[in-house]
């Protein structure tokens, strides 16, 4: 049995107003009419009993009105503890000092490179120059430039050789690699980098390649460029020039004809093949010999080769005969280079020559190195060894047989041959 009055069905109309209707509905529905209404008849309440399906459903609806939600028109959403695991996957922890920390890094940097720029340049650098070196130091960072926390080093220079040896470490902070550079007397030069954590570095002196850059600018601007070890810091060379003037040392200008162009020094440049026959004469050797070291002037890498030759002992001679007019015009311009390997075969016979590159140290080869009598020996044996197992002797043969020449038009006769027909 329920006991209810009008009042009560008013505080729970009140408590759930979206539900009014559907407990208005229970109460005024046919069914219902059987409620308990009160009567007031002398100072009693009469009440009257329903039948229990009508208090059940009455029951049913005022325990939904009073437990509703407060936003039924809100759907809820499917999967909701996929999004949590979602949620708890992506941990986003912000960090509101990085962004300062990376601006007041960048400013810093800014800084320093007018520091660095002064002590990598040369002396009297042109404002192309220094613009160049800019431009380099923001490709390549270097020391307190760099701006990433981790570094990971992966060459080392050797300073006994210059070379720059693979190593294999684990990534370490900027503070650890920078103290590496610091105890080898070296630079950090960032060469890479892995998004904004991890920058791929190498330990160099990194003076000797800001020297090779800039030779270009220096030499237009009528600076001397000489030796990279004879280029340090201001300081040491205002001592030099003040020492050679107390020795009574006149340098002739650059105008002076005893004054040679200078001679290129950085990475070598392509290799330029400049081949011909056996059968060419001093005419050709000569003019021929001062473009290949004009060449070699320029930095290319060259190489002589003989592919059409009617004997071993010619091919092996005419090579012989344009690296002798070689050396000759090298050494009274001082063009500086080295060969570097002689391939005497069946096929052709050549010889490569290489100009001075000056290493990390800052030395450089002032020297003509031509194979010597017993290396050009050992070429010819082994170009006539391997004739001879091929079963030729050379690539052609020169015959007495006139050959048909088209002269064209001429002020004399002359036959099928190219002969003048008197």
């Amino acid at each position: 049995m329920l006991r209810s009055s009008r009042p009560a069905l008013r505080v729970i109309a009140r408590a759930a107003p979206n539900y009014a209707s559907a407990v208005t509905t229970v109460h005024r529905s046919p069914r219902s009419s059987a409620v308990i209404c009160a009567k007031a008849t002398a100072g009693r309440s009469i009440f009257s009993a329903s039948s229990l399906w009508t208090c059940s459903r009455f029951f049913s609806a005022a325990t939904r009105c009073l437990h509703a939600p407060k936003h039924p028109h809100i759907p809820i959403q499917e999967n909701n503890d996929a999004g949590l695991h979602d949620e708890a996957a992506f941990n986003f922890e912000f960090d509101p000092l990085d962004g300062v920390r990376h601006d007041a890094a960048v400013e810093t940097a800014k800084k320093s490179v007018d520091n660095i720029v002064e002590e990598l340049a040369p002396l009297n650098a042109p404002a192309e120059a220094l613009a160049k070196i800019r431009t380099y130091l923001v490709q390549h960072p270097v020391d307190a430039l760099i701006l990433h926390p981790e570094v990971l080093i992966t060459h080392i220079e050797n300073p006994d050789t210059g070379a720059e040896d693979r190593v294999h470490l684990s990534p370490m902070d900027i503070k650890s690699a920078l103290e590496q550079a610091q105890l080898r007397k070296m630079n950090l030069v960032q060469m890479g980098a892995r998004g904004n954590e991890l920058a791929y570095c190498r330990i160099r002196r990194e003076r000797p390649w800001i020297l090779k850059m800039v030779q270009a600018e220096m030499e237009q601007a009528g600076g001397m460029m000489g030796d990279p070890a004879a280029i340090r810091s201001p300081s040491a060379a205002v001592a030099g020039a003040t020492t050679a003037a107390a020795e009574g040392e006149v340098h002739a200008p650059a105008s002076s004809p005893q004054q040679h162009p200078p001679q290129y020094i950085g990475k070598t440049k392509p290799l330029i093949d400049h081949p011909f026959r056996d059968a060419v004469d001093a005419h050709f050797i000569g003019w021929r010999s001062k473009k290949i070291v004009q060449d070699i002037r320029k930095g290319h890498a060259v190489k002589v080769t003989i592919k059409e030759f009617q004997s071993p002992e010619s091919a092996i001679i005419r090579l012989r005969e344009m690296c002798n007019a070689m050396k000759a015009y090298a050494e009274t311009e001082h063009v500086y280079h080295h060969f570097t390997s002689i391939v005497a075969n069946d096929r052709e016979a050549s010889i490569a020559f290489s100009p001075p590159t000056a290493n990390k140290s800052g030395t450089m080869a002032k020297s003509v190195r031509h194979p010597t009598e017993k290396e050009w020996v050992n070429a010819l044996k082994r170009m006539e060894d391997a004739c001879q197992k091929a079963g030729r002797l050379g690539t052609y043969m020169k015959t007495n047989k006139l050959k048909m020449r088209n002269m064209g038009a001429s002020l004399y006769r002359v036959d099928k041959y190219g002969r003048r027909v008197s």
